[in-house]
């Protein structure tokens, strides 16, 4: 439906609409996360202001030169990473050669329909269906009533950190920790359910565990956070910084990864990369070109080694690594832990999950 009414209505009435920007010309560029070339768009002309628009970090947009005509020829796609009143930043894919875009043309942004969670549901069924072996295997056996669930057995004696709790709350920390597949703590709102959790949490990283924890939200999730901090707990979260909480973004990857010992040696193969994008927009020269994008490319994979090899040690280390659901999907940094590495998974308000795709990651 989506992609009916764009190619239907007239990009003016699109741009109406906030879902195209036209006459845009390139402010600036560099290189991003992974290589990516990320290109800043701004109005043209007298303009100091975008148009208002629906476009946000995260959104899926198609790159063409402007024109009233809505059949231009794309020239890539790519996603937003920031939006503000005068700009808008879309990081590009190593694979599209976007060197060659003039300064001074008129580009268009087109919002595309953005089906990433629906292939991502898709495969979570896939997995469902061929999982037949490991640990996972049995989980999944007793979540489809095909298999009895194991034995209740608890190691340690609990000492309650939080000394708040009633005992409802104790029996179902208690019960949960005991649980070897799977527990669920319920009850109506407000009854201290997701402090019940973290109480969980706590405990199962004394006795050594590694977990995931998940909400179908970024909000839950940043209240998971905020929680866990006051306990002083190694945590990290993984997500957008534009979509988490401005007071806990410094416990998010991307700001971790900012501080990191590796930081120095990523930043010295980014700056090499821009001033090489740099050459190869003022050079006309066929053979300088082929060079300068040789080692481009050389340079893009040096840097994605460098900046995944960062990113592994980072979550190795963490004792919680929070995401939202869709996130927690080898589309993203989890694809760097080895299978096998997490040991828990908590799902605060897991009564209103669509997929599960953590399978991958026990």
């Amino acid at each position: 439906m989506y992609r009916i009414l764009t190619e239907k209505l007239p990009v003016r009435e699109l741009q109406r609409r906030g879902v195209c920007l036209l006459k845009l010309q390139i402010g600036g560029r560099h290189t991003g996360m992974y290589g990516r070339t990320v290109i800043t768009f701004q109005p043209s002309g007298q303009l100091q202001e975008l148009p208002s628009n629906n476009m946000s970090s995260g959104d899926i947009v198609g790159l063409s030169l402007s024109s009233s005509n809505s059949s231009n020829e794309d020239l890539g796609s790519g996603i937003v990473t920031k939006v503000s009143q005068s700009a808008i930043s879309v990081a590009f894919d190593e694979s599209q050669e976007l060197f060659s875009l003039d300064d001074d043309s008129y580009y268009k942004l087109m919002k595309l329909a953005n089906d990433v969670t629906y292939k991502r549901l898709k495969r979570a069924l896939s997995n469902l269906e061929n999982v037949n072996t490991g640990p996972t295997s049995h989980l999944v056996a007793v979540l489809f009533g095909e298999a009895e669930l194991s034995a209740p057995y608890l190691t340690n004696e609990i000492h309650f950190v939080n000394t708040k709790l009633d005992d409802s709350q104790k029996d179902a920390v208690i019960f949960s920790l005991s649980q070897p597949e799977v527990a669920i703590v319920h009850g109506p709102p407000g009854t201290g359910k997701t402090t019940t959790v973290i109480e969980i949490i706590v405990h199962a990283v004394k006795q050594g565990k590694k977990i995931l924890a998940c909400a179908p939200s970024n909000i839950a999730v940043d209240n998971l956070l905020e929680r866990l901090i006051k306990y002083k707990q190694k945590a990290i979260r993984l997500g957008h910084p534009a979509r988490i909480l401005p007071h806990v973004q410094k416990y998010c990857l991307d700001a971790l990864l900012s501080n990191s010992d590796e930081t120095k040696l990523v930043e010295d193969v980014r700056q090499d990369l821009d001033k090489s994008l740099s050459k190869l927009r003022k050079t006309k020269d066929r053979g300088e070109k082929q060079k300068l994008r040789e080692d481009m490319k050389f340079l893009r994979k040096e840097l994605m080694q460098r900046e995944e090899a960062a990113t592994r040690e980072i979550l190795k280390h963490a004792d919680i690594v929070l995401s939202t659901l869709t996130s927690a999907s080898k589309d993203g940094p989890l694809k760097l832990l080895d299978e096998g590495h997490f040991d828990l998974t908590i799902i605060d308000e897991c009564s209103q999950v669509l997929a599960l795709y953590i399978f991958d990651y026990f």
